[in-house]
């Protein structure tokens, strides 16, 4: 007998759904970073959850040292948010990161001077168990170049996580300032 024969996957589900966010679905997920904070790719900041007039949740985040948003409920935590590639959903997604132990990880592996810049390398978390008995474990896979896949889609995104501050779309297009006339009427 082997020493994983009788060790069973978690069956892994053929879509997480996420949109444009990616969500940790049972299982291996397996992503790239592809921005940094120096470029705007990823931010750190607090979230907390409020009740909306109707009775659905929603997700309040500010920058850290800034005053707690009227309307939060819950205790407020620490989150990273940074722009992936998805592997199941082969595309672009943003990644938030709430849980300290996986905060914690992924910091160490960038200043592991065998690691380093995450972006260099693919990640993969496991996530397993239900409510409050979910854990995540974080791996790195060895060093490699980025594919042309994920370099094309790079180049064409145009994502603002700042706009998760301000409750608004990431992934919208910014609007167009709109052009002033340099030759101003004299009001008078």
């Amino acid at each position: 007998m082997g020493f994983l024969d009788n060790i069973k996957d978690v069956p892994q589900s053929s879509s997480s759904g996420g949109g444009n966010y990616m969500k940790l679905k049972q299982g291996t997920n397996q992503f790239r970073i592809v921005g940094s904070s120096d470029d705007g790719g990823v931010i750190q900041g607090m979230l907390g959850w409020g009740t909306t007039a109707d009775g659905g949740r929603k997700p309040y985040r500010w920058k850290i040292g800034e005053s707690v948003p009227e309307g939060v409920e819950d205790k407020p935590k620490q989150f990273l948010a940074m722009i992936v590639w998805s592997y199941d959903e082969e595309r672009i997604q943003i990644l938030e990161i709430p849980q300290v132990g996986l905060r914690k990880e992924l910091i160490t592996l960038a200043k592991d001077e065998e690691w380093g810049d995450p972006r260099k390398y693919d990640l993969k978390i496991v996530k397993s168990g239900e409510s409050k008995e979910t854990s995540y474990a974080m791996t790195p896979s060895p060093h490699k170049k980025r594919s042309d896949e994920i370099n094309a889609a790079v180049k064409e995104m145009k994502i603002n996580l700042e706009a998760l501050f301000t409750g608004d779309d990431p992934f919208a297009e910014p609007t167009p300032e709109p052009e002033s006339n340099s030759k101003e009427e004299d009001p008078f």
